[in-house]
């Protein structure tokens, strides 16, 4: 996947390229060194200028929270073992002993596509404030993780997932804590699939996750379509990624397999959040989950607003997300 220095690069070049082009047909035409530098330069400007706007909006956009360090809370560095590789990892944690030792819960936190392990920062540190042991990690082919492999691998995500899990039961500071796991968009993917099936898994909040991998997304429009290629996405999955990455099938697997009583525990386990104006991964996808579960009303938050990545609903956020952990 290229970064963004890279696409800047690749629009400067195309943007000279067409400039040349327009130099060579006013050239041909015989007009004047002055108007050739003119037309050449405005061309430039054209192609260039609509990107670089852009990317400075975008940026203004996603990079809405700076990087936050608080004095409360203590941030460990980790380096989990994935196979060969290494997943990076923060563990956060409140300097208040007394508010860890009440809780008792580790939440692993699994981010968007793109997501480093501090995009998540205004979600989860007013958990840590709690007591709540935060385990934030860079999922494969983003952040400290880069070389651990490409980020749209999504069944290796769900393995990194397990291997997260093994190692914090392997991990003596950590293995008698309670687990709990939190996504957003891959990520709430990622923590249903792998996690759902868990019994060690305690609570999972699911927050614009997809149902059906395939379905979602040969349904996705034009644009979004062009920007899962663009990232590397596999837009036609084989049966076996749909099966494995698609919440819905992994959901009602297991519920085929439980005993009423058994199925009652597990789907009391997940809140479900999502927005109805989700142009990413449309409403259905909730609307979908939200039945195969039999979700109580309880263990689901529907916002208005707020798109794919919940701008705005920040507090809501964090406020279900601490009422359901705390119930």
């Amino acid at each position: 996947m290229l970064s963004k220095n890279q696409k800047r690069i690749l629009v400067i070049i195309a943007s000279f390229l067409v400039s040349a082009f327009i130099w060579q047909i006013n050239a041909s035409w015989g007009n004047t060194f002055r108007i050739l530098l003119i037309a050449s330069i405005l061309t430039f400007l054209t192609v260039y200028a609509p990107f670089e706007i852009y990317f400075t909006f975008r940026d203004i956009w996603f990079d809405r929270w700076d990087i936050l360090e608080l004095k409360n809370l203590e941030i460990q560095k980790l380096r989990i073992p994935v196979n060969s590789e290494l997943i990076h990892a923060d563990l956060i944690r409140s300097k208040d002993n007394e508010a860890v030792k009440s809780k008792n819960t580790l939440i692993i936190v699994s981010g968007g596509f793109s997501d480093k392990k501090e995009t998540l920062q205004y979600y989860y540190f007013p958990l840590a404030y709690q007591g709540y042991v935060i385990l934030a990690y860079d999922a494969r082919g983003i952040g400290e993780s880069k070389n651990a492999g490409h980020r749209a691998d999504f069944l290796k995500r769900i393995e990194d997932f397990n291997k997260i899990i093994e190692w914090i039961e392997n991990s003596e500071d950590l293995k008698d804590f309670k687990i709990y796991a939190l996504g957003i968009s891959i990520g709430a993917i990622t923590v249903l699939c792998a996690g759902f099936p868990k019994d060690n898994i305690e609570k999972i909040v699911a927050v614009s996750s997809m149902s059906h991998y395939r379905k979602s997304i040969s349904a996705a429009n034009i644009i979004v379509k062009f920007s899962y290629f663009m990232k590397g996405v596999n837009i036609s999955p084989d049966e076996e990624v749909n099966q494995k990455f698609s919440p819905y099938m992994v959901i009602e697997r297991l519920k085929n397999i439980l005993s009423q009583a058994e199925w009652e525990d597990f789907s009391q386990k997940v809140l479900l959040i999502h927005s109805k104006n989700d142009k990413i991964i449309p409403f259905i996808n909730f609307e979908e989950n939200k039945s195969i579960l039999e979700l109580s009303d309880e263990k689901q938050l529907i916002l208005k607003k707020g798109g794919h990545m919940q701008k705005k609903n920040e507090l809501a956020l964090v406020g279900a997300t601490l009422n359901f952990f705390n119930s």
